[in-house]
């Protein structure tokens, strides 16, 4: 595998997005805040592979879409499937489920998984700015996310990679070493109720939350928008946390 930096535009607002320094073998590199494209050969699949990794642009978005939309020409890519997360009223100590949202008919067929229609409007993200702009463009787009816990979801979560690695796999034909990955689930499901402020409180709310999920979650990597948490129900599980806290005179986490 190889990357490129292909982002020469000033997108990045660099006392939001700061760059970081690195020390090996005592040099110090500073690694700016960009976007990269890396290529992918795998072994067993059909095809090559472009992923795109980088921080959300702070601004130019428009131009940012543009330069995506250039480069997928450049190469003859007609395809692009955004991967991410969404919090969702699920315990960190199951396998995550996944939905496919607002997919071309390519991404069901290759990764055996009905797309669901969203309904959102509002704020959104770079995801969905370049998804737009790539369908106005005629290129085949979807969006294929992993729920995680409301309540950790902007922690890196190892259920969420495998679940995610795991439908990739199965849809190019290959095979990841999904190990040193596994070897961090009971780091991650321990740190999680360590590591809050009311650790009692928060393996109550687990064991809720994986009875619910136990008996009515479906497949990981078959999970349907229709049978998981809505928005409200979401919001009323958090609210209800927050009671709990407030119950035992203690304050909510800010």
């Amino acid at each position: 595998m190889t990357g490129v930096q292909t982002c020469a535009l000033p997108i990045y607002d660099l006392t939001v997005a700061r760059p970081v320094i690195r020390r090996r073998d005592g040099e110090v590199t500073v690694r700016w805040p960009g976007t990269r494209f890396h290529v992918a050969h795998a072994p067993g699949a059909t095809r090559d592979v472009v992923f795109l990794v980088g921080r959300e642009p702070s601004l130019r978005w428009q131009q940012y879409a543009d330069l995506v939309a250039e480069f997928m020409q450049d190469i003859g890519a007609r395809q692009f499937l955004a991967v991410g997360t969404r919090p969702a009223l699920v315990p960190h100590t199951r396998p995550a489920p996944l939905v496919l949202t607002d997919a071309d008919p390519v991404f069901e067929r290759m990764l055996s998984m009905t797309s669901e229609t969203s309904r959102y409007e509002g704020p959104t993200g770079i995801q969905s700015v370049v998804i737009a702009h790539l369908r106005s463009l005629g290129i085949e787009t979807g969006r294929l996310s992993a729920m995680v816990p409301n309540y950790v979801a902007g922690a890196p979560n190892p259920h969420a990679i495998i679940s995610l690695i795991e439908c990739i796999d199965r849809a190019l034909g290959t095979s990841t070493d999904l190990e040193p990955i596994r070897d961090e689930i009971r780091g991650f499901e321990e740190q999680v109720v360590e590591t809050s402020e009311d650790p009692a409180g928060m393996r109550a709310n687990v064991d809720r939350l994986e009875r619910q999920y136990d008996a009515n979650a479906p497949e990981p990597e078959a999970a349907s928008a229709a049978d998981l948490p809505t928005p409200d129900e979401m919001l009323q599980g958090i609210e209800e946390l927050l009671r709990q806290h407030r119950s035992d005179g203690e304050e909510p986490a800010r």
